[in-house]
């Protein structure tokens, strides 16, 4: 899908910004680009879109080289979304959504229906469609922006950091819309963030840059247990693995009773949902002093075990 190949990029007086970088981007990945501010994150987002162009090496598009593509045709292509969200302040919401497929000229019928769709999507209800930006708070203009992305249909979305200036609760609830609607549209992602835990949460492909060159490159596990670079092992540390523990859920490694108890479940006086964190499982039984404590599952059913040995059960 995207293909960077020994690309560099520096303006005359300053050093490089990219240098001999190499990456692929699959089709369907949600790859998260994560690295120290000036690293080269952005830049990096904004050669894909074509808003800078490499001074060496090649950016391939779906297989055909970036320069061979029409800027407009490619942009149609790719959908955009930034911190600052950018909404038109004397547009409504549902201009504003279907400002691309203005450009398309497409039917007023047909805008209005995406509009409708992207409004759901995102988590908002359709009355939101005929406010305006200065009517919503900072995490509902963040979604209307990334429905505005969505809304003629690219096949590839560029974010960057689009939840920094979003409360760390609302940042939690749209980290969780952004997988959802990942996974329901299956679209190949692109995201820069600084943080760690946002990486670790939304990546499945995580990118460690420093200085304009890729350390480290891959799942979140890998990033986490095993990774080979210095740096990436400093970048990510302890919060890494604390932010993994609190992602990764406990039905990952829930074992049987048989395992850990005999199989006798009256004698378990504590227990906890397969849909909670690790970290909820060590918490409950260090704080309890135990070694074990039961799971059920979303409706409250018993489904097996947890105890401190979890770890061991995780393949990595």
């Amino acid at each position: 899908m995207i293909e960077f190949s020994d690309v560099s990029q520096q303006y005359e007086t300053e050093k490089p910004i990219i240098r001999n970088l190499s990456l692929t981007v699959s089709q369907g990945e949600f790859v998260v680009l994560i690295g120290p501010s000036g690293c080269g994150k952005t830049t990096l987002l904004k050669m894909i879109n074509g808003l800078i162009l490499p001074n060496s090496g090649e950016i391939r598009i779906k297989g055909k080289e970036l320069k061979e593509w029409d800027p407009i045709t490619l942009k149609r292509n790719i959908g955009y979304v930034i911190q600052q969200v950018g909404l038109f302040p004397h547009l409504n919401i549902e201009k504003n959504i279907a400002y691309a497929l203005d450009i398309q000229k497409t039917s007023e019928t047909k805008k209005k229906e995406r509009a409708r769709e992207l409004i759901n999507l995102v988590g908002l209800e359709e009355g939101y469609l005929g406010k305006y930006p200065n009517e919503l708070s900072g995490g509902q203009k963040q979604r209307v922006g990334i429905a505005r992305a969505l809304a003629a249909d690219p096949e590839i979305i560029l974010m960057d950091e689009p939840l920094g200036a979003v409360d760390q609760i609302n940042r939690a609830v749209l980290q969780d819309e952004i997988i959802r609607i990942y996974q329901t549209l299956n679209k190949t992602i692109v995201f820069v963030t600084h943080d760690i835990e946002e990486a670790i949460k939304l990546g499945t492909k995580i990118v460690v840059m420093n200085q304009g060159e890729i350390m480290e490159v891959g799942s979140r596990d890998t990033i986490v247990f095993h990774s080979k670079s210095h740096f990436a092992d400093d970048f990510i540390g302890n919060k890494g693995f604390l932010s993994y523990l609190n992602i990764v859920k406990i039905k990952q490694v829930v074992c049987s009773f048989n395992e850990s108890s005999n199989g006798n479940t009256k004698e378990m006086p504590l227990w906890v949902s397969e849909a909670d964190p690790l970290i909820v499982g060590i918490r409950m039984c260090l704080e309890n002093g135990v070694n074990l404590v039961g799971v059920l599952d979303t409706a409250g059913r018993v489904v097996g075990a947890f105890d401190l040995g979890c770890l061991s059960r995780l393949t990595f």
